[in-house]
């Protein structure tokens, strides 16, 4: 999962543009009027998994099956499961996915079509989503293609922003490949 906060330093602004709100995450507090005057809330943390229609490689990817579960049906139920978000969302272009993203329990960001282009980034996509979504504080951006992530590693990370006061955490795979091909010449395998 992928963090990214808004207005975490007063140095940098948010992406709507307003002004930073000056302290980290884990000290960042609201008061609430009424009955709870004077209890802080937490930042609002919102899983954002963005699943675009128009996949080149494999089309409709995110909603293929794997073991009898849509792809993207498996980093739902880790969020969901994780009980770390205030709110789970996906971020598509496309009513297929939409419908599999709802039977999950998920929330749906339309994406526009301007954040939905092959050449659209990620952050592109969060950034719309943020501007849209007032009450998100900080975005876990959750990859589509994960099958394998398990809700622990969810309460890890939220743990690591909200507690350690971490304003951004990714995660990396050790990759070990060859790093050499064959190479014909001649006939003759190099």
């Amino acid at each position: 999962m992928d963090s990214v906060e808004k207005g975490a330093t007063t140095s940098v602004s948010n992406p709507r543009g307003r002004p930073s709100r000056g302290r980290p995450p884990k000290l960042q507090r609201n008061s609430r009027g009424g009955q709870g005057r004077g209890v802080e809330k937490p930042p609002h943390l919102a899983a954002l998994i963005l699943a675009r229609g128009g996949s080149k490689g494999i089309p409709l990817k995110n909603i293929k099956h794997l073991a009898g579960v849509p792809l993207i049906g498996w980093v739902l139920r880790a969020a969901l499961d994780s009980g770390v978000f205030q709110s789970v969302w996906v971020s598509t272009d496309h009513d297929e996915i939409e419908n599999v993203a709802k039977q999950f329990g998920a929330q749906v960001h339309r994406r526009s079509s301007e954040v939905s282009k092959d050449s659209s980034t990620s952050l592109d996509a969060i950034i719309e989503f943020l501007n849209y979504h007032n009450e998100v504080d900080i975005v876990g951006n959750i990859q589509a293609t994960s099958p394998c992530l398990h809700p622990t590693d969810l309460q890890k990370v939220a743990e690591m922003i909200r507690e350690e006061g971490y304003d951004s955490v990714f995660s990396v795979v050790r990759r070990h490949q060859f790093r050499w091909s064959e190479i014909q010449k001649g006939g003759n395998v190099l």
